[in-house]
């Protein structure tokens, strides 16, 4: 049980200079993108080590700021980053080459979730907020002038210059955007005469995976959010979801709405359920409805993902596989990804940590890691989005500022209340210590379980 891992010891104060870190690195890894993409398209030519090398500054950033901040709490992480740093070794070795891009991609997880574990999270709302109001005037500008949006992002000449596409990928040649931006019939919103949107994405699947984030944000903290922060929240990311036209996006955020007044009444870990459901109703669907995998729409999506894990063999599975074709096909199949760059045992693994390394003691915990166990289930069996820093970060760090152990969030009360640091050193240690054992901290109405 991932719960053993988790102690009731008291967590060390964070110094007040290091306090608004954390939210500054979370809004950097949203806008990096497209703050490459602006000065690709107006400074200088980038490359693919730009991109990495952005997202390597940001992980190292994120592990310097936990480490400085270090509680108890985050040992049930990086026992997971040893998982995978284990599993990324015996692989390089095994095939005799580093893919860094692989352990890269599993990294995101616990990376932004301890980073989240040292933010107060009565600030958390401002961040989200404030990320969201770029998304929405980055989005109107889209719609309203989209040659001008076009014109400062280039979007097509960044992913050609550090992602390795080519010109021949983007078949709409009237168009500069990305290549699934276009609108065709058979869209959920189709009636609208407006190319599907991207903000400050670029691409519209990774906005439509912010909007089921948010949906997930705004179901767990609902009770704690003021009436101007809901609509803001809610009424954007309707405007959000249909100018993405995200079709696994809005039944996404439909079933997380919907889950999110049941959750808090489910058996704890219950969440642990819906992946191997998903996975189980998907191979159903495709053998009952006969789908054929090829076609870009809901049914040839999961139908892929069926085809591509009943072609695994063993060294699939271990994550040991050579097969260059496979590994191209599994972008579209999240499950299929994780499996064939991390091996069915680290796959399982990432799950059951995600899963079992939830507190679980409020509703807001109980909510959030229902919704997120919803949102990676869907996504998995259409596509590999989910694991872009863009939106990653994003959702692993909400995760884990509403982790926090009860003992931080009573020492950033305290604060609050006193106006002032507390001392630090030994002294503000103990004190701090002195003051969760003497102060019990209160619980909201319902938020015990």
């Amino acid at each position: 049980m991932m719960s053993s891992l988790r102690t009731k010891h008291s967590d060390t104060p964070v110094p007040a200079g290091l306090r608004i870190v954390p939210g500054l690195l979370l809004i950097f890894a949203v806008l990096f993108n497209p703050l490459l993409a602006v000065v690709n398209a107006h400074v200088m030519p980038l490359n693919q080590a730009s991109v990495v090398g952005a997202e390597l500054t940001l992980v190292l950033a994120a592990h310097i700021v936990a480490g400085v901040n270090f509680r108890p709490q985050m040992l049930t992480w990086y026992v997971l980053v040893a998982v995978l740093l284990v599993f990324a070794t015996c692989r390089s070795i095994a095939l005799e080459q580093i893919e860094a891009k692989y352990l890269r991609d599993a990294l995101l997880i616990p990376t932004f979730i301890v980073l989240g574990m040292t933010f107060d999270k009565r600030n958390l709302t401002r961040v989200v907020v404030a990320i969201h109001a770029v998304v929405l005037i980055v989005l109107v500008l889209e719609a309203l002038d989209t040659p001008a949006y076009s014109d400062l992002f280039r979007v097509q000449d960044y992913y050609i210059n550090t992602r390795g596409y080519e010109a021949a990928d983007f078949w709409n040649k009237q168009s500069d955007l990305y290549v699934s931006a276009t609108r065709p019939d058979s869209r959920l919103f189709s009636f609208m005469d407006l190319h599907r949107l991207s903000s400050i994405f670029l691409e519209p699947v990774s906005l439509g995976n912010y909007c089921v984030i948010i949906a997930a944000f705004v179901c767990a903290r609902y009770s704690s959010l003021s009436v101007s922060a809901r609509v803001f929240l809610i009424g954007g990311t309707l405007v959000a979801l249909v100018g993405c036209d995200g079709r696994l996006a809005a039944v996404a955020s439909v079933l997380i709405f919907a889950a999110s007044a049941a959750a808090p009444y489910l058996p704890r870990y219950s969440a642990v359920l819906y992946l191997p459901a998903a996975l189980g109703a998907v191979f159903l669907l495709t053998s009952l409805g006969g789908f054929q995998a090829g076609e870009d729409d809901f049914p040839g999506r999961i139908a892929h993902t069926v085809e591509l894990l009943s072609q695994f063999g063993v060294g699939e599975y271990l994550g040991l596989s050579v097969q260059r074709t496979l590994l191209s096909q599994a972008v579209d199949s999240g499950i299929a990804y994780l499996i064939i760059t991390q091996s069915v045992l680290a796959f399982a693994a990432l799950w059951v940590f995600v899963v079992l390394g939830s507190a679980e003691r409020t509703r807001e915990q109980v909510r959030f890691t229902h919704a997120t166990g919803i949102y990676l289930s869907l996504v998995m069996m259409v596509s590999y989005a989910f694991l872009t820093i863009k939106t990653a970060a994003l959702l692993w760090f909400i995760y884990g500022v509403l982790q926090r152990s009860r003992t931080a969030e009573r020492v950033d009360a305290s604060r609050a209340r006193t106006g002032h640091d507390r001392p630090s050193g030994r002294l503000g240690t103990a004190a701090a210590a002195l003051s969760a054992r003497t102060r019990p901290a209160p619980v909201p109405l319902g938020d015990a379980r």
